[in-house]
Formats: C-alpha cells, structure tokens, sequence
C-alpha cells in the first residue's frame, strides 16, 4: 500500500515528466511563428498539462501551467525578434511584465481549469476532451485581453497587411471594437485550432491509456450521497 509519501513523490516524478514533454512539443512539434509576433500551433503541447489537471486538480494543474509557460517563454518567448520587437514598440519593461504576467502566467495556469471536467465527465475520454476545451479556453480568453489592452494598436496593421479579407472588418468596427476583434481573430486562428485538435487526440488517447491515467489519481470527485 502506498504511502503518502511515496504518491507525492509519484506525483512530481509523473508531473515532471509530462511537463517535459509538453515542453519538447512546443518547442520542436510545431507550425512555428503562425503570425509574424507570437502564436504557433503545436502537436498537442498542451495535452500534457490537461492530463496532469485531470489526475490531480485544477491548482496542482495550473501551476504545471506556470511552469509551461515560464520556462516555453524563456526557451521562445523573444525568437526570431518578433514578440521582443512588438514589446519594445509598445512599452518596453511595462509591457514585458504584463505580458509575462497574462500571456505566459495567467494563461498556462488557466489550462489547470481542465481539473474541473471530471465533476460532470464520468469517462476517462470524455473528461480528458471536454477539459482540454476547459482549459484551452481559459488560454484563448487570456491572450485575448493581453491582444486588445496591450497590443490593439496592431488592428489595422493585421487587418490591412495580413488577411485577404481584412477589408470587411476594417469597414464594420472601428475603435477599441476593431482592437477587441483583432485580437479575438488574430489569438482565434492558432488558439481553436489547438483546442480542436488537443481535445479530439486527448480523447482518443484516454481510450486506451485509461489504467495508467487511473493510477495515483487524486481529483476524484466525491460521490453524492443518496
């Protein structure tokens, strides 16, 4: 029978492990630099830490996520110039620190939300699917607000330079409502595509890999007496 000793050190040793992975596939599995200042999508770099919520809830899952997103953005945060040159143009210091603060903190721990699905998601599967939604979102929101409060100056460059169709959304919004949509499109096209295809392989790996996610689980809800 184990100890309580022996499942804390289980669980960093599993924890730590995921997060490596999850680290190896952002930096290495992916479609990077998706636009020209930050954004990529991966091979399901997310997935680890939606698995590390499902086994063990959502704080220890979103510190995973601090850890993701501190350590992904000291390994590709300012690659290639891109996201360094966006922050030097709009702020310097103050806007490294928000960003730090919304886009790598704020919005990894928010993927720890994936903790939750298994209070209304009774399979492996499906808890492992619906949390990736969960928490992915969570993401999505966060960069959306860094995008329109931190970045909404760029509105008119993406819809101007970077998207054939750009012209209709410049026609229709205009403001800090052309900033909000900005960022919600420009987050959007590499943000739902993570989710979608974190949510349907995360689901198709839980099928088979439901003994080992079972094992050394403790975000087991409490039944509801009768």
């Amino acid at each position: 029978m184990q100890t309580n000793q022996n499942k804390t050190v289980l669980r960093l040793t599993e924890s730590g492990i995921l997060l490596a992975i999850g680290i190896l596939i952002d930096t290495f599995l992916k479609f990077d630099a998706t636009w020209a200042y930050g954004g990529s999508i991966t091979v399901c770099s997310m997935l680890p830490l939606v698995i590390i919520a499902y086994k063990y809830g959502v704080g220890w899952g979103s510190l995973a996520g601090v850890a993701h997103g501190l350590i992904t953005m000291m390994i590709s945060g300012g690659r290639a110039g891109g996201l360094a040159a966006m922050i030097e143009e709009n702020g310097g210091l103050q806007t490294f620190l928000w960003v730090v603060l919304i886009d790598y903190i704020m919005a990894f721990a928010a993927i720890g939300l994936a903790g939750f699905a298994p209070r209304f998601c009774k399979s492996a599967p499906s808890a492992i699917s619906v949390g990736a939604v969960i928490g992915l979102f969570g993401r999505y929101i966060c960069h959306i607000l860094s995008g329109y409060f931190l970045f909404g100056s760029y509105a008119e460059w993406f819809f101007t330079d970077q998207v054939p169709w750009g012209s209709w959304f410049m026609e229709t919004f205009h403001g800090k409502a052309l900033s909000l949509v900005y960022s919600i499109v420009y987050n959007g096209l590499y943000m739902i595509p993570e989710i979608i295809i974190t949510a349907v392989v995360g689901g198709i790996l839980a099928k088979f890999l439901s003994k080992q996610l079972a094992q050394n689980r403790t975000n087991i809800p409490a039944k509801k007496e009768a």
